[in-house]
């Protein structure tokens, strides 16, 4: 007869969403580099502080990004894979930027199934012409499911 802890523990497990994502977000800068994985959302902020990444005014900027459907069985359909360079306030910023055209420095997205072990990425070298804080971030939108998966990474361009 189990014990009352492995009834308890079983319980968790099972309540608990299954995964459908795993991303990892790469971003160097001549000064430094960093990697982010996987966060989930909610809240949009996920629950992990974000790796942050030093630069100055107008040197290349190199990103790379893998987003993988680790279901073992199962297809994602009509996935959005959302990337994203965007001005905030704030390193560390809580809230998500109204991606509009004056905060956004670059912006992707891709739609498509993902069979299981499916991945797709991007890469890409980009440069920024003004000071600030800005947030670095690929997410995933439309999975069926009651979360969604990201990572991101902090980017502080300097004079």
């Amino acid at each position: 007869m189990p014990t009352l802890g492995i009834v308890a523990a079983l319980a968790v497990v099972a309540a608990r969403p299954l995964e459908h994502a795993k991303i990892v977000l790469e971003v160097r800068s001549p000064m430094e580099q960093a990697t982010a994985y996987v966060d989930q959302t909610p809240p949009p902020s996920g629950k992990n502080p974000r790796p942050v990444v030093h630069a100055r005014v107008n040197e290349p900027i190199r990103v790379e990004y893998l987003f993988t459907n680790v279901y073992p069985n199962r297809v994602i359909r009509d996935v959005v894979v959302h990337f994203y360079v965007a001005r905030i306030e704030a390193e560390g910023q809580k809230s998500l930027p109204e991606l509009n055209d004056a905060v956004v420095v670059l912006e992707t997205a891709l739609d498509m199934d993902f069979r299981p072990g499916g991945h797709a990425g991007g890469r890409t070298t980009f440069r920024v012409d003004a000071p600030g804080v800005y947030l670095v971030r690929v997410e995933s939108r439309q999975t069926q499911s009651d979360h969604e998966h990201f990572a991101a990474v902090d980017l502080v361009v300097e004079p």
